[in-house]
């Protein structure tokens, strides 16, 4: 998994995503820190008595038997419960808006992630490794905008990871997760949220709890996520909240914005894996079928565009005389004069992107329609119900 994770980080670095500017009605921007580290095979630890300064490249760092044989991991946070934070106990990323004196964003993610977790990224023990796409973020099933997602990609290059220091207020726990576990389709899950959190403020109370009792709750795919290791803030003020609510079990569960960035790294590594991902739905049955049927072409042709974009990125980056790329499901030779032919036609696919916002594209229009078509459905045919329950009992007498 260390040599498959090599390949995804050199490529990051070398293609690292442009910026997204933000939109001129909306300018906050946030940043993330998608932190590696390998954790060691206690087989092939470095010998006590060896000098192993950081690892200046990603060249240097792949090269030591450590590392080629160790288990990389990812970490990830589980926000501290507050009233009123939109994100209130989600799994995330190390990160957080970006103030006026950051001068950029990966200033922000940087130091974000050293005031939530205590981890300092500019320390000579940690690589810079590249900037995945930005996303704009909605809610309002898509209509409002409320800020630009960066994030950026970071390895720790030394055996020992420093210790975390959870920031109570903001962060609950800390958790180092496999690699590898990531990809195991077993632990593909969903996660189910009140509509009303997807609304915002934009609409009345009145209609956010009535759509919320016609419509269910919203349904998102998601990862159930195992930690190899994990640090608690055990000071911080809802350390206990589970067990006094009577809940001894409190899963990790990876969903929305932070699983869209996860996806994308992991299409990276493993085309193709974005598969196991499903668009948001509803559970209420009729207003999941009427979704369903209604978005069925667009995705379909997002899959295609999704497939397309990752082909055209791997054609951009050919620069032997003779290549192997699968361009479909079987291994095909291609000459260079082919590979540039290919390239003039995937010039959009040039600068990386986002691999779910493709796959999302118009489909949050599609499902405010099917909503809406669905609740008039409901209430033509109650109508209809209590029409000719009254037109019977009339004609009885």
């Amino acid at each position: 998994m260390s040599k498959a994770l090599e390949a995804v980080l050199r490529d990051l670095a070398a293609f690292p995503a442009p910026e997204l500017a933000s939109p001129e009605d909306c300018k906050r921007r946030a940043a993330v820190a998608a932190v590696f580290r390998i954790q060691p095979n206690p087989s092939h630890l470095p010998p006590p008595s060896a000098t192993t300064s950081p690892a200046s490249d990603l060249d240097t760092f792949f090269s030591q038997p450590w590392v080629q044989h160790g288990d990389p991991e990812l970490l990830f946070i589980k926000r501290a419960s507050r009233t009123g934070d939109r994100w209130t106990s989600h799994v995330a990323f190390p990160g957080g808006k970006r103030d006026p004196t950051d001068p950029t964003d990966h200033s922000s993610a940087i130091r974000e992630c050293l005031e939530e977790v205590g981890l300092n990224l500019t320390s000579p023990g940690v690589l810079s490794v590249g900037h995945l796409p930005d996303r704009l973020i909605k809610t309002s099933w898509g209509t409002v905008p409320l800020l630009t997602l960066c994030p950026f990609v970071f390895l720790l290059t030394t055996p020992q990871t420093p210790e975390l220091q959870l920031q109570g207020e903001e962060v609950a726990s800390a958790h180092w997760v496999p690699w590898r576990l990531l990809f195991d389709p077993r632990l593909r899950t969903t996660e189910s949220c009140d509509v009303a959190d997807r609304l915002a403020k934009k609409r009345g109370t009145l209609v956010r709890k009535t759509l919320s009792l016609a419509l269910g709750q919203m349904e998102f795919s998601a990862v159930r996520l195992w930690p190899g290791r994990s640090v608690f803030a055990t000071f911080a003020r809802d350390y206990l909240m589970p067990v006094e609510a009577g809940i001894f079990e409190s899963p990790l569960v990876l969903w929305g914005v932070t699983l869209a960035v996860v996806e994308d790294l992991m299409e990276m590594q493993e085309p193709g894996i974005v598969e196991l991902w499903d668009w948001p739905t509803f559970t209420a049955w009729d207003v999941k079928a009427v979704i369903r049927a209604w978005s069925s072409g667009l995705r379909t042709r997002n899959r295609k565009r999704a497939k397309e974009a990752v082909k055209g990125v791997m054609v951009e980056r050919m620069v032997e005389e003779k290549v192997v790329v699968d361009m479909s499901d079987s291994l095909v030779l291609v000459e260079k004069e082919e590979v540039e032919v290919l390239a003039k036609r995937s010039q959009t696919f040039r600068e990386r992107e986002s691999t779910i916002n493709i796959l999302v594209d118009g489909y949050y229009d599609i499902v405010r329609k099917a909503v809406w078509a669905t609740l008039a459905g409901r209430f033509v045919l109650g109508t209809a119900v209590v029409g000719g329950v009254v037109y019977r009992v009339l004609n009885r007498r």
